[in-house]
């Protein structure tokens, strides 16, 4: 259930931020300018408590920087107090489909965000990777035109519905499951994108993968959990 890919990204976030000191939950969220630890903590809280009284129309820059804002001075413990409070009526909304789905996917994002920013290894594999697989397949699936993509990671391949056409200008991406992830979760700069394993044009892909538009400041890399 959508519920438990929830509750377990819940889990995963409290253990790697519980008991952490005033001066680390103030680094700074490389993938989220102008955010650090505890900022984007409180977005992820915000989001669970408007949930649970239904307050999401106009959810966007607006919406999350109220989260932010509304939360200003209120540290770890107290944020993870009033998300656990919130979990069960979230996890309801998910179930039954009361919020859309992408609530889910700003939480695994997210989560990334904050691996990322306290240099811990990258998540657990099954945590985020059949929400990876479904960008992955929505993005390519949706690429049409003469230049063609075809995505090798994770041990799955995917096509661009136009590959097969005889003038395809085609390019072989492989890369890892999770760099693709942060990638086209627009977690990723122009510069690490060209740095993956290309044949062919890496052009105009660095520019149209991204979902929310292309990036240029370099993002740390998590080293893979052992």
């Amino acid at each position: 259930m959508v519920a438990d890919v929830y509750r377990s990204g819940h889990a995963r976030v409290v253990e790697l931020v519980s008991g952490l000191p005033d001066d680390r939950s103030a680094w700074p969220v490389p993938a989220c300018p102008g955010w650090t630890v505890r900022d984007l903590l409180a977005h992820l809280v915000g989001t669970a408590a408007d949930v649970a009284v239904r307050r999401t129309v106009g959810a966007g820059p607006d919406w999350t920087a109220v989260h932010v804002r509304d939360r200003t001075g209120l540290d770890v413990t107290t944020l993870l107090a009033e998300w656990e409070g919130r979990l069960g009526a979230m996890s309801d909304a998910l179930d039954e489909r009361r919020v859309p789905i992408s609530v889910l996917g700003d939480l695994l994002v997210h989560e990334g965000d904050l691996v990322e920013a306290l240099g811990a290894p990258q998540p657990p594999w099954d945590g985020w990777a059949s929400s990876a697989s479904v960008l992955v397949r929505q993005v390519v699936k949706g690429i049409r035109g003469r230049e063609t993509l075809v995505v090798r990671a994770g041990g799955t391949e995917w096509r661009s519905p136009d590959d097969h056409a005889a003038d395809a200008v085609r390019s072989v991406l492989r890369v890892d499951l999770y760099e693709l992830y942060r990638g086209l979760s627009s977690r990723r700069s122009r510069a690490q994108m060209r740095r993956w394993d290309w044949d062919g044009p890496a052009d105009p892909w660095v520019d149209a993968l991204p979902v929310h538009g292309p990036r240029d400041d370099e993002q740390p890399v998590p080293p893979p959990r052992t």
